[in-house]
């Protein structure tokens, strides 16, 4: 017996053909064959494992029939080879029902933990092309059920046979779509993890939503951190492969997120109101103990009153503002109102103190304190208040002499200018560089020189940067014509003091201040 097992089937058909043959005998090959082939096919739906005493069986008798036909025993041969296909067929019965029925768990499960990637939305075209296949599979495992129950039904064999055998064909094909469904799930899945890391990266505005009204609240706010908390956890979820239930959240905590918003900027726009109302009592109170009746004697002071007198009504018309667009509950907008609003009312602060210096140091001139080398005075036109080295400047760095012109130049305003930086976010540079010469950044005095630091890198000035010594034309930038009208020669070329300015309106106070809207409007303007 063993050495039977160890000849293969075509060689012993062929040898047992030959041998008969030769006899002028028959051998029954078609039956062998379709024995042979209803066992392979047995063993590729899993009968080994779905139907193991059918298939054994099946395997036994062809095994029985090679033997039969060694022995010459043809009828026996056919015999046993019809049996063995028969017990092929009841194994292929048994097995094709659970071997559909387990791909098709398969591909479910696939097409689950592809949904589960959130697939149905970033990968859509294979997901649905999964859903599709099983779809497909399902239904030609239905029609091949009933074509099953079917078959013992029909008038005679050969139709029993026929109809068994198309029950067979429909499970396979039946088995092909839920396989094709399953990897075509299992790329969808593949695909959309790949996009989880943008995914989290799209969850910016939340983020921000959070910071926004963290910072309104003034981080007092613990519904702020449970969100945050929140967030954070279904960004995990996401990172692990679970988008469509991280995602799920991450919706309920972008509405919560603008709620919160909502909540803390009101609070925060009343917060500012107050702040700014406050703020304006103070320059108030601080304008007004100045002695009207000792400006008279000068008309810097009289200038230098006015103008502050002048940021203090536009202080008061910003809270106003920030009052109507608070009832219209524009809150961000209310609150840029009341930081307008306290900006002016600190400028106003230091230009009484700056008028209450000079009256009590007995000099009209705006910020000499009676000193005639103060760094913070002007020069007279066209003269450089730096060192004999800046005139060689590095690479990057301008120089820009302070207008008197209406609006009057003030850092924020320069900053803006688009030969500058285009953005008034970057004045404090300027104010960095320049601190030498700059006492208060909100006070800044007509053809005083600044020095303009690149938008980036350091802002101290280093001579030894410099690469070439510039020219009189580019060292100072040029001042328009209208400003060249309004300049005035020196009445002399004596070194003798040349005559003090009132200061340009000022810088913002503190570095995140804005300016308002209408200055940066009017700095784009005068630039271009």
């Amino acid at each position: 017996m063993k050495t039977f097992r160890a000849i293969s089937f075509p060689s012993l058909v062929l040898g047992a053909l030959g041998f008969l043959v030769a006899c002028g005998s028959e051998l029954p090959v078609k039956e062998l064959a379709d024995a042979k082939t209803a066992i392979t096919r047995a063993k590729e739906a899993g009968a080994e494992r779905y139907a193991s005493g059918e298939f054994e069986e099946a395997r036994k008798s062809l095994l029985t029939a090679h033997e039969k036909a060694s022995n010459e025993d043809l009828g026996e041969t056919k015999k046993s080879a019809e049996y063995a296909k028969s017990k092929a067929y009841d194994a292929l019965e048994k097995s094709y029902p659970q071997l559909t029925e387990e791909s098709k768990r398969s591909a479910t499960t696939a097409i689950d933990e592809a949904d589960e990637a959130y697939a149905s939305q970033l990968a859509a075209e294979p997901y649905n092309n999964a859903v599709e296949l099983k779809k497909e599979g399902d239904t030609l495992r239905d029609n091949a059920d009933r074509t099953l129950e079917s078959y013992p039904k029909e008038s005679n064999d050969d139709a029993k046979l026929k109809t068994r055998l198309a029950a067979f064909d429909q499970y396979e094909q039946s088995n092909k779509k839920y396989l094709e469904s399953k990897k075509s799930a299992s790329d969808a899945k593949v695909l959309a993890l790949s996009q989880k890391q943008q995914l989290i990266d799209s969850l910016a505005d939340i983020e921000k939503n959070l910071d926004d009204a963290d910072r309104y609240a003034g981080g007092q706010d613990p519904e702020v951190a449970q969100t945050r908390e929140r967030l954070n956890a279904a960004k995990a979820k996401i990172d692990e492969g679970k988008i469509k239930e991280g995602y799920s959240e991450v919706d309920d905590i972008r509405k919560k997120s603008a709620e919160l918003v909502a909540k803390n900027i009101q609070a925060y726009a009343l917060k500012k109101k107050a702040e700014a109302k406050e703020s304006i009592g103070k320059a108030k109170d601080k304008l007004s103990s100045i002695d009207g009746s000792k400006l008279k004697s000068s008309k810097d002071l009289q200038t230098s009153y006015q103008r502050a007198d002048e940021n203090l009504k536009a202080a008061d018309e910003s809270l106003a503002s920030a009052e109507d667009l608070y009832s219209s509950e524009k809150y961000e907008d209310s609150i840029g109102r009341s930081e307008e609003a306290i900006r002016l009312s600190r400028i106003v602060v230091d230009q009484s103190d700056d008028i209450a210096e000079r009256l009590r140091s007995g000099s009209s001139v705006a910020g000499r304190k009676g000193n005639a080398d103060d760094s913070t005075s002007s020069t007279r036109k066209g003269e450089d208040t730096t060192s004999s080295s800046s005139d060689e400047l590095p690479e990057g760095w301008k120089k820009y002499v302070v207008r008197k012109k209406v609006p009057a130049d003030c850092l924020w305003r320069i900053a803006a200018y688009k030969q500058h930086y285009g953005t008034s976010k970057l004045w404090r540079r300027i104010y960095e560089a320049n601190k030498g010469r700059i006492r208060n950044p909100n006070l800044i005095y007509p053809k005083q020189v600044l020095l303009i630091p690149p938008a980036k890198g350091s802002t101290k000035y280093d001579p030894k940067k410099a690469p070439k010594k510039q020219t009189g034309s580019d060292k100072v930038e040029a001042s328009t014509p209208e400003e060249k009208k309004e300049e005035k020669p020196p009445a002399s070329t004596s070194e003798s003091e040349p005559e003090e300015e009132e200061p340009s309106n000022p810088a913002p106070s503190t570095e995140n201040e804005q300016p308002s809207d209408s200055g940066e409007q009017e700095s784009d303007e005068e630039a271009r």
